[in-house]
């Protein structure tokens, strides 16, 4: 049997826009996040899903709401969906880490995947990510959507791919996805079928600098 995983990046959230290494602090979604949120359902509530997994982080939760609310699915909670750990990077700008850890720092921009202090690496939210998405390919939902965060949407389409990486995350092939895009992933296989999807945001939906050189 076809199926499908729909994985989408939540919408913006407070933070976002200061470009600040958020992570896995529980940080909530903005005005237009909620609306992006909203748009999101719009696009998906006639596709026929029948199964609603999330991040237990809020913004990725709040995200799912309003399509989980119209279709009167529950929100499936799973850690391993998370972004990734900053440590003490955690709700920095991208100047503070560099004047606090000017080498570490110099190291990430080159490429290099280096652990954060006291937090993760990208190969280590890789792992988890990976786990959760193979748990997810052999349910028998018939489209899974999955909220989840920059982050594990990447890793999500490396997985569908069969690429492995042995860079910073953000190093790879793939442009990193804008906030409540839509990635589209055929099972069984898996195979990519679409990225970064954004057709559903209209108007002042997708503001013109989404797409940021740094994603936490």
């Amino acid at each position: 049997m076809r199926r499908l995983l729909l994985i989408v990046r939540h919408g913006e959230a407070e933070g976002n826009r200061d470009h600040r290494f958020i992570g896995q602090q529980d940080v909530p979604l903005s005005d237009l996040g909620r609306r992006q949120a909203n748009a999101v359902a719009d696009r998906l509530e006639r596709l026929g899903v029948d199964r609603i997994v999330a991040s237990d982080l809020a913004r990725a939760r709040d995200t799912g709401a309003p399509l989980a609310d119209r279709l009167g699915i529950p929100i499936e909670e799973d850690p391993r969906l998370r972004e990734i750990s900053n440590g003490a990077w955690a709700m920095c700008l991208p100047e503070e880490i560099e004047e606090g850890w000017p080498d570490l720092w110099a190291r990430y921009r080159s490429g290099e995947d280096v652990p954060r202090p006291g937090g993760e690496t990208w190969a280590d939210v890789g792992i988890r990510v990976r786990a959760a998405l193979d748990d997810l390919a052999t349910g028998d939902a018939t489209v899974t959507v999955v909220f989840a965060h920059g982050g594990p949407v990447l890793w999500s389409v490396y997985w569908a791919l069969g690429i492995p990486l042995d860079v910073q995350l953000f190093h790879g092939p793939a442009h990193p996805a804008s906030n409540a895009s839509i990635t589209t992933i055929g099972l069984p296989g898996p195979k990519l079928r679409s990225y970064n999807e954004t057709s559903h945001l209209t108007g002042d939906l997708m503001p013109e600098g989404d797409l940021l050189p740094f994603f936490r």
